[in-house]
């Protein structure tokens, strides 16, 4: 049962996004074999009271130095050619982490919020910057009240490897439309399943084609652009 768990669980992570799951506990809980059945079963109990929407997951990764794929100069060109440079005006950038993203809306001209629910994200984004750049913000963007957010409408809203882990998918998006201003642009970064080579192990992980759906949904306006195994949305209100 704890495999067959592990499995199940593990069929629902993007690969993009697998570094936040391949901490040695969870490989005990994957293959406990090879990595120990007593920790399997410690670490299958702590899980089940956890899930990867709520930052008592994510706090102790960032915690532990867990970091995540950084934005590439194409990803960076891929934004601009969608969206284009900021000339002043506010973005959000949710699920920072430690703020890769956040900083290129700063350089593309944004004056640009990152958000996150993990404290040690946020602490790592402050650690990162340099000089001027976004402002950050510890806030649970799909509990906290929006009204907390330093501007009440934003050009840009984005969202990058974090679409995937959210419970309900159709309540974040409501959420991303309260506080993205008439004309702007949602910008989603993410993996979909199937992207990967047949002999990769995680080749059917991603978002899957139901999930996608919900995201398009709705919108006047859905662009995207691949990258490796990543595709990357514009989407207009």
């Amino acid at each position: 049962m704890e495999r067959i768990a592990a499995s199940r669980y593990l069929a629902t992570a993007t690969s993009v996004e697998l570094e936040a799951i391949e901490d040695p506990e969870f490989r005990r809980l994957i293959d406990p074999a090879k990595y120990g059945a007593g920790s399997a079963r410690q670490s299958q109990r702590s899980r089940m009271a956890t899930t990867t929407a709520t930052a008592d997951y994510w706090e102790p990764l960032w915690a532990g130095g867990r970091r995540y794929r950084e934005v590439t100069s194409t990803e960076a060109t891929l934004f601009i050619d969608h969206v284009g440079a900021g000339r002043g005006r506010p973005a959000l950038d949710i699920g920072t982490g430690e703020g890769s993203l956040a900083r290129r809306l700063h350089q593309f001209g944004y004056r640009t919020t990152g958000i996150d629910f993990a404290p040690s994200a946020i602490t790592a984004a402050r650690s990162a910057q340099h000089g001027e750049g976004p402002t950050w913000h510890l806030m649970d963007f799909t509990a906290d009240d929006l009204s907390a957010l330093p501007d009440p409408a934003y050009a840009v809203v984005t969202c990058r490897l974090v679409y995937r882990w959210t419970d309900d998918k159709a309540a974040f998006l409501g959420r991303v439309r309260q506080v993205l201003a008439p004309g702007g642009t949602f910008w989603v970064v993410t993996e979909l399943a199937g992207r990967r080579e047949a002999g990769d192990p995680y080749c059917h992980l991603g978002m899957s084609p139901a999930e996608a759906e919900i995201l398009t949904a709705g919108w006047s306006v859905a662009r995207t652009a691949d990258l490796d195994v990543l595709r990357c949305y514009a989407l207009r209100p």
